[in-house]
Parts: C-alpha cells; structure tokens; sequence
C-alpha cells in the first residue's frame, strides 16, 4: 500500500514527529525516524544493529545531519529539535515522504531547495546489519550543488543513555579494502565495535566531538529519557559528479563492491525479490492483506541462542517473549505459508520446556529463562496443531508430542506459580505478586490486574488444548477430561446478568468486570459455548469494548477505567489494562464474527455480519498510516482512540488482525464458490 505525506502533514516541527518508519532486518535490528527525518525516541535511529540476534542490539548510526549547498548557499535538510532550542527545521524544505512497501525502495523523501529536488532513498538488507542511502538529485538549472552528509554516531547498547563524559578520541576512522577515486570503505571504530562506511564520495576525518542534546519528544510524552547526544567525528561531500547520485552505506561488516551504485543496486532488486516472494506464497488478494503480509514480516527474527527462529514482540522496545510469539505465530508464519519458520519457532521453545512450563522471557548472557506464563504452554499446544493443520506436516506429531504431554501433565497435576487444575477440572493459576496472564503489569507491590483464580482465557485455551490431544491420540482419557472443563467452563463462567462470559473466577469484584479476554473462548480450534451464547459474547464485546483500532481492557462504566495511557510509567501501567485500547484482540473479534457468520442460519445475520467486517478492515488503512507506517501499535487510548501509544508496531497487532484478513478472504471464497454472495 501507498502512504503518501505532505507539507500540511508538518505545519511544525511538533507535527513532523508524530509519525515514523520502521525498517527491519530479521536479525532484530531496525532503522526508525520520523517522516521528516527525525529522532523524536532515543530508542530511533538510522541504525540498529543486533550484535547477537534479537536482543542484544547497538545503536550504532542516529542519523545523518544532512547540508544542501547551492550557489554558495546552505540549506540544512535535517529535521531535529534540540535541547538548546536551536532546532534543524529541514522540514521546510521537505515536500513529500512516501513509504510503499509494494514498491522496490521505500521510504522515500523529497526536499525541494534553491531549485534543486534532492530524492532520498533508504532500504534495509535482510540477514545483515546494513542500511542503504541514496540521494538522487534533480538540477534542471545545472546550478553549481554540492551536498555533505555528516554520520551522528553513537556506539552504545540500546538500552543506554551515551555517556557524554567518554573518551571520544578512541574513535577512529581508517581506509579499508580497495578503493577507486569516487568508490571508497572506511571502518570506524570505537568502544571495540566497527561500523563500515561505503559511498561514492571521499570522507573527511575531523577530531570527535559531541553533536548536542537532541530532544526526543515522544520520549517526555510517555516519562522517558527526553534527551539524548551522538558524536560526530567525519563528513562526507559530493560536488562536481552530484548529479550521478550519492550513495551511502553503513554496515558492521566489510562491503565487497566493485562500485557503490550497482551495490546498491543489486540490494535494491534482492529487497524487491524477497518481498515478492513473501507476497506470492502467502496468496492474499486484498491489498490489506498484502500490505499485512510484509509488515508482520518485520517480527519473524533469527535467535541465535538457539540457532533458530524467533518473533519478536514490538519495536522499539521488547524481544521475544513466550505468549507474544504463540499468539503472533499463526499470523506471522501460517497464514503466510512460511511453514519451516513455523516449525523451527515450535523447535526454539521446546529447547527450553520445564515443568510443563515454556519461557516467557528468553535468556541472555547466561541468564535463565522466566517462566511465569500460564499462557503460553496452552497456546503452544493449540499453535502446534493448527501447524499441523496449515502445512499437512503430520510427522511433526511423533516429534513433539512428548512435549505436549509434558504441559498437559504439568496443568492437570500442578507445576509452579501456583498453575494447576482444579477439582472441577478448570485450571487455576497465581497467588501474592505472581503475574502470569497478559495483563501482568505490576506497580511496586502492587498487581492492578491480579486475576488470580480462573481467568476465562487460560480455561479456553485448557479445553481446546486437551481436544486436541484427543484429536492426535485418540485416547479417550483427553476427550473425558474436556467434557468435564466444557460442563464447568458452560455452568461457572457464564454471567446472566450481563449476558456475556466472566472474566476470572475469583471470589473478588474482578469476577464480573467486562473485559475482552472472553473473544478467545470463541476462537480457539475447540470451543465450547452454544451458537446462542457466541451470539451474546460478539454483541456485548460491540457493545462495551469495540473500536476500530481495537477492544478496551475493561468496560469504559466500570469504576476502575482509565480513560487515556499517557505520563510517568507508574501511571501509565495502573492504565495499562484498565481500558487502554489494545490492538490484537481486534483481530480475535473479527475472527470469531467470521466463524459465527459461517454457522449463522440467519441471512440478515450473515448481511450484518458482512458489512460490519468490511467497515473494520476498510477503517484498518487509516490506523496504519498512524504512528508507524505500515504497522500497528500495541495500544490506545480507553476513551477516545486517536494516536498510537506504547510500542509503535507490535507483533500480535499485526498479525493478529493479519489473520483475520485471511479468514475474512476464505469466507468470501467460500461464498462465491457457493453462489450465494450475502451480499445480494
């Protein structure tokens, strides 16, 4: 799809920052500025590189300050507030930014200065820790131009602040490989990282030395950090041969090139093929689907710990974690047909499986996993299955059922955190300050969100889990077990006041609260409620949590709402799940109305059924061109949703509502294939 912003898009440097791209490389590394070209999060830069993939990550490049000189006069094009107030307004000259992910190179600027449009092009090489510029330049005039790029460096991790008060001289620049008079490499180093600079244009070293604190607004919004510094220790310039293009390349390891352009090139046209391919096995039709289809695969990354896959959970802050994959996995890898990237995902978890328990939070650097999910093993075993079920692998059984057993095991007789089944078969989980659902934030000694108990999820996710252990074995003990947790899951959680499903059994006021977490006992692979009372779940989830972007936490006339997520983090977090709108639950709403339109007798129904899911994913276009291009964020505001807050592209928003897409496309098969268009 085509996102196309304009001058009235930055009236002010404020507005410029609101939105962002979001490059990626499979490693965990990213390239994100704003659409002007800013920083406005310490955490954006034009390059992040994962030293060990996908966690431990160095911001090596923020940006680049960008001068234009025509006829002897400067033009700054860098767009950057500053913490003195002498901000970079390049944003003046910038007439348009387009980021098309169906196109070979994207994004793209265009500045217009003194005559002179200067296009530039940036793209990100899969499996690598590289970024690609080129600055293409239109001089109708043949006015005397020259253009110099100076790299605003950092070398640092990714989580910390640049320490102002470190040596700078330790940064050094030296010529590297075989160069031409316009083709040349150079290797910076500093801090023991290397960070190599190819272009088609000599760089000038001078002594290092600090850029200036650059504030990052969108980091005071949410009560981080607010201000940040890079160094800067060489420049590059181009002038007589401009008008051939200047090209840039930053990468952590040595580039082969006989010249920069057709390197660049040749990046170019890989980028392209390997986009194309994931669009051609993933056979969507839509638009929407496509456009989808390539943003969920910004999440599927190399682990390197266990030389394996990985989804990572959202840019710019998380990694991978248990029940973010498990939830993002259908979306990110079967519906788009990349079975193998499913399978070795499943095979990176079970590396680590104990007590029936899978990690919720990786190790690094020696470190032991967390395991204080009672999701993800459920969701595991589900996800194993609908594998299965997508790719026809039904040999994958004979090597993962062991594992399986061991969860079910672990759930039906106790493992830790206090996970284990009940005596009326349904499963309890969490005691003290344990947080082991989705909604586990934590406030100092205090859980806004405990649900201990019986949360509806982790029981729909129980029954449908043991179905489909009966379903690969054939043993009987699996099918009397789930017959059991449907009778108590039918007669305990059903709320007739409220006409919908509880949300915890609990004891405590929770018990009733009206939250989303009841859409997934509708879309499980096995469920258990009537198609009467799957009728009253879809109406009162429209009814108190439905917006266009996603479902609220919690009802907006409950006493504990929060009506918007925004300021310290200890306010933002009591927030959290107490209203804020969340994205992915979207996706299992729309999903379960799909489901329920297929087996919905009534065609007025089916009508109105239809035409509200067009409307849901016809207003999807608006919300990705919002905060990040082309993704989802993780949450918004409880009231009124109207900016991206949290991370701005999050795994499971995207692919959640990525399978929706998918499902939706199937019914409308399905309806032609028969004749009968509801439409009619």
């Amino acid at each position: 799809m085509r996102f196309e912003f304009d001058q009235k898009n930055w009236i002010n440097i404020m507005d410029g920052e609101k939105d962002c791209y979001l490059l990626t490389n499979g490693l965990g590394g990213y390239s994100s500025l704003s659409v002007t070209g800013a920083a406005a999060r310490g955490d954006q830069a034009l390059l992040m590189s994962a030293k060990r993939a996908p966690n431990v990550r160095m911001h090596l490049v923020s940006n680049i300050f960008e001068k234009l000189v025509i006829d002897g006069q400067e033009y700054v094009l860098t767009s950057q507030r500053m913490r003195s107030g002498e901000d970079y307004e390049g944003f003046r000259y910038l007439q348009k930014f387009v980021y098309d992910d169906f196109d070979k190179e994207a994004p793209v600027w265009t500045f217009r200065a003194g005559g002179v449009t200067i296009r530039k092009h940036l793209l990100m090489v899969h499996g690598k820790n590289t970024v690609a510029l080129w600055y293409e330049l239109d001089n109708p005039s043949e006015k005397d131009v020259a253009l110099e790029l100076t790299p605003l460096l950092r070398f640092t991790s990714k989580k910390e602040d640049f320490d102002v008060a470190q040596q700078l001289e330790e940064y050094k620049i030296a010529p590297c490989g075989e160069k031409t008079a316009e083709d040349r490499q150079y290797c910076i180093t500093g801090r023991d990282l290397q960070l190599y600079l190819a272009a088609n244009a000599p760089l000038s070293e001078e002594t290092a030395h600090l850029f200036g604190e650059m504030y990052f607004s969108q980091d005071e919004r949410d009560g981080r950090v607010a201000y940040g510094n890079a160094f800067v220790n060489g420049t590059l310039k181009k002038d007589a041969a401009l008008k051939e293009g200047l090209y840039v390349l930053f990468s952590t390891e040595e580039m082969a090139f006989t010249d920069v352009k057709t390197y660049y090139e040749d990046l170019v046209q890989q980028n392209s093929a390997r986009k194309n391919q994931l669009l051609t096995q993933a056979e969507l039709d839509s638009d929407l689907g496509k456009q989808l289809v390539l943003s969920a695969d910004a999440y599927v990354v190399r682990r390197d710990s266990t030389d394996g896959k990985s989804i990572i959970a959202g840019y710019p802050f998380f990694e991978d974690w248990g029940r973010d994959t498990m939830i993002s996995l259908a979306g990110a890898t079967l519906v788009t047909g990349r079975f193998e990237e499913c399978k070795s995902i499943l095979r990176t978890f079970v590396k680590y499986v104990k007590n029936g328990l899978l990690p919720n939070l990786f190790p690094e650097g020696g470190e032991n996993p967390m395991y204080n999910s009672a999701d993800a093993p459920l969701l595991f075993v589900n996800a194993v299955y609908e594998y299965m079920e997508y790719s026809g692998d039904k040999a994958f059984q004979d090597e993962i059922l062991p594992v399986l057993e061991q969860i079910i095991d672990g759930y039906q007789n106790g493992t830790d955190f206090h996970i284990g089944m009940d005596s009326d078969s349904l499963v309890m989980a969490g005691a003290g300050l344990e947080q082991l659902t989705w909604m586990d934030v934590r406030v100092g000694d205090f859980l806004p969100t405990p649900r201990h108990g019986k949360p509806v999820e982790i029981n729909a996710y129980w029954y449908s889990a043991l179905m489909v252990m009966y379903t690969m074995t054939k043993d009987v003990k699996y099918q009397e077990l789930a017959s059991k947790v449907k009778e108590s899951f039918q007669e305990k959680f059903w709320n007739e006041n409220a006409q919908c499903l509880k949300d915890v059994l609990s004891g405590g006021k929770d018990e009733n609260q009206i939250r989303c977490n009841q859409i997934w006992a509708l879309t499980m692979p096995f469920t258990m409620l009537p198609a009467d009372r799957e009728a009253l779940v879809l109406k009162k989830v429209k009814d108190e949590l439905y917006t266009t972007v996603g479902l609220r936490t919690l009802a907006k006339d409950d006493p504990d709402f929060h009506r918007i997520y925004i300021g310290p983090m200890q306010e933002r977090d009591r927030a959290y799940h107490q209203g804020t709108v969340w994205a992915f639950p979207l996706g299992a709403y729309y999903r379960a109305c799909i489901r329920y339109a297929g087996k919905c007798g009534d065609m007025a129904e089916k009508k109105r059924i239809q035409t509200e899911l067009a409307e849901g994913f016809g207003a999807l276009t608006a919300w990705l061109r919002e905060g990040c291009v082309s993704q989802i964020a993780e949450i918004y505001d409880g009231e009124a949703p109207t900016v991206s807050r949290g991370c701005f592209a999050q795994a499971w928003s995207v692919t959640e509502l990525l399978r929706a897409v998918y499902d939706y496309e199937k019914m409308q098969e399905e309806i032609l294939s028969d004749g009968k268009n509801i439409r009619d």
